[in-house]
């Protein structure tokens, strides 16, 4: 019988990975740090906690210093690794999230189990290398400790199995950077279809109504989308942004001041009721492995728009469109595309509710079952879909 630990520093989608292996039968024990056990579905007595880490990031993220936040992820990650080695003992497959897990994985390796990294990201090397230049653009600098990280991440790559990911864009900076296609494996992500449902009635406000979902950071790409909304200055149109602010957005957000209007937090549950009363929905991140909130915008009804460097499978021209990073130029023209044909806006949310709403936790569930039924030495199927 296949018996699968799983370890994870950070909530990310580790549950729904944990509930995966549970309902094949497969899950021994589920490794993570804080669990307040209303995660539905699994079982408790399966689910060793590992307290500290998270509370010594907390603590070193008030410490006003340059690059805390980096500086809490590599003390507090290298931390939790360390401890969750105890809970690592006799299993067929030790499946452990990408920089919590070298000393564990090595743990693992040493007990004859098959090692498979979950990569949700770019691979690091090609993130860093946007984000360093991202920062320079704007008069920043990232932290010396992001190198630590960066070292730890690839290294767990190198002595994986396999290295699991969530989308054709990540597995593409994958072998770009030279991780082998032999070690790669594909398993879209999912979203709950039955909490994000189109609106009962179309609204009737008249204004086209832009919306991006998310931390407010460099990384997702908002100064483009920015200098695409301040170029084009719409009649009757607005661009709202939902989620909390990032200490790099006080780079470029006083420069757009008056342009947006910003709800800093949303309950996850009442986010539809957002997205009901917009036009269309923008993910213009400079890299996001999968991009769960384009799904969830989609399901509601909204045609969508992301880069190339989104994981999200939208159909470009059919459920909206896909543009390069950094095209202020490009945002605009598709936005405009979009206030303008207001029928051929309707028709993409449309086609997005019905292609993107088949990516369910329950296929999730199913795809990532086929592949540890496959863990038997032969590679195991990766369809491009």
């Amino acid at each position: 019988m296949l018996r699968v630990i799983v370890s994870s520093g950070g909530p990310f989608h580790a549950y729904h990975l944990a509930r995966g292996a549970q309902a094949a039968g497969y899950l021994k024990r589920f490794i993570t740090t804080v669990f307040d056990g209303t995660e539905a579905g699994l079982d408790l007595r399966l689910t060793r906690q590992i307290k500290l880490p998270a509370a010594l990031a907390i603590g070193m993220r008030a410490i006003p210093i340059p690059g805390a936040d980096y500086w809490s992820f590599l003390i507090g990650d290298n931390l939790y690794d360390l401890l969750a080695r105890r809970w690592v003992d006799e299993c067929e497959c030790f499946h452990v999230f990408n920089n919590y897990g070298l000393y564990s994985l090595r743990k693992a390796k040493r007990l004859k189990a098959t090692v498979i990294v979950e990569r949700s990201s770019g691979h690091p090397a090609y993130v860093d290398r946007l984000l360093e230049d991202e920062y320079a653009r704007w008069g920043w600098r990232l932290p010396s400790s992001h190198r630590w990280l960066l070292r730890k991440q690839v290294q767990e790559f190198v002595e994986a199995d396999y290295v699991m990911v969530p989308s054709d864009y990540v597995w593409r900076t994958m072998v770009r950077e030279g991780v082998p296609e032999s070690k790669l494996v594909r398993v879209h992500l999912g979203f709950d279809p039955g909490r994000f449902t189109p609106p009962d009635a179309p609204r009737d406000d008249g204004v086209f109504r832009v919306i991006y979902v998310g931390a407010l950071s460099l990384q997702k790409g908002l100064p483009y989308l920015l200098e695409a909304w301040r170029r084009l200055n719409l009649p009757r149109s607005e661009l709202l942004f939902v989620g909390n602010v990032s200490a790099d957005a006080n780079a470029f957000l006083p420069k757009y001041a008056g342009l947006f209007r910003h709800v800093r937090f949303v309950p996850h549950e009442k986010l539809p009721a957002y997205y009901h009363n917009a036009s269309v929905f923008v993910l213009p991140s400079l890299q996001d492995g999968f991009g769960m909130v384009v799904y969830e915008a989609a399901a509601c009804g909204l045609p969508v728009i992301i880069t190339e460097n989104v994981g999200a499978t939208v159909r470009d021209g059919v459920d909206g469109f896909v543009v390069p990073i950094r095209d202020a130029e490009a945002l605009a023209a598709k936005l405009l595309y979009l206030y303008e044909h207001p029928a051929e806006r309707r028709a993409m949310g449309q086609s997005a509710r019905e292609y993107l709403s088949r990516y369910t936790w329950s296929a999730y569930h199913a795809e990532l079952a086929e592949h540890y039924r496959n863990l038997n030495g032969t590679k195991p199927r990766s369809p491009l879909l």
